[in-house]
């Protein structure tokens, strides 16, 4: 298969505190498609660093130019410390700690999909079997590791055979979903939107990440969808 099977898109919405606070949108997100696949990536950078928007915007650009330039048939344990080089590069003049990010991504190429994740967020694939990848958090923190910390990132690998869609956001939008709606969530919004209009899916996923039905929802929202056509 190649990106030609595959297709995408992703919305995000800032949330009800950073408006008020008249901070940026601290997510970001990329779906790009290429000859020999696509690639989707959710960042969500973390509220407590003042760069943080230019740590998950540097981040999504580095993963995309990653999976251009690496060789997957190599040991997948070598992708980290290059992306780190291109992220470092991208957020120049400032460090990893001031632009600390989560990451979230799936690589569709060679037959295979490459899923990684470092913090928190979700990544939901649908098909033969219904996966959903997130964070492991200690019961009695919140706290979550960003990239280039300590933590590896946590690789999944899949045939894209048994593969049908794939959809990843931000915790703004999965800490609110209890656990075992969250596949049919995500299953009633790829069907929903999916053949769309992309101006009119836009407008109206935005609509609802603004309205967002959870009283006091305060934390800015990001979802990425990847599908078989």
């Amino acid at each position: 298969m190649s990106g030609k099977e595959w297709s995408g898109w992703g919305v995000s919405g800032i949330g009800p505190l950073h408006v008020k606070e008249s901070i940026p949108n601290q997510d970001s997100y990329i779906v790009k498609k290429y000859s020999w696949g696509i690639v989707g990536v959710v960042c969500d950078g973390l509220g407590s660093k003042k760069q943080s928007h230019i740590g998950s915007s540097a981040l999504v650009k580095a993963v995309t130019k990653t999976a251009v330039l690496f060789d997957f048939n190599s040991d997948i344990k070598l992708f980290e410390p290059l992306l780190k080089s291109l992220w470092n590069i991208n957020i120049y003049p400032y460090n990893q700690e001031e632009t600390a990010t989560t990451l979230l991504f799936a690589i569709i190429k060679d037959e295979k999909i490459y899923t990684g994740r470092v913090g928190d967020g979700v990544i939901a694939l649908l098909g033969k079997n219904n996966i959903i990848v997130e964070e492991d958090k200690d019961m009695f923190t919140n706290y979550t590791t960003p990239f280039g910390r300590d933590l590896k990132i946590e690789w999944c690998i899949y045939k894209e055979k048994d593969v049908d869609s794939i959809v990843m956001c931000s915790d703004g939008i999965s800490e609110d979903i209890k656990k075992e709606n969250l596949l049919p969530f995500f299953n009633n919004y790829l069907e929903a939107y999916k053949n769309t209009p992309s101006r009119k899916r836009n407008y109206e996923v935005k609509q609802w990440l603004k309205n967002w039905p959870v009283k006091g929802h305060t934390d800015d929202k990001t979802i990425v969808s990847l599908f078989k056509k």
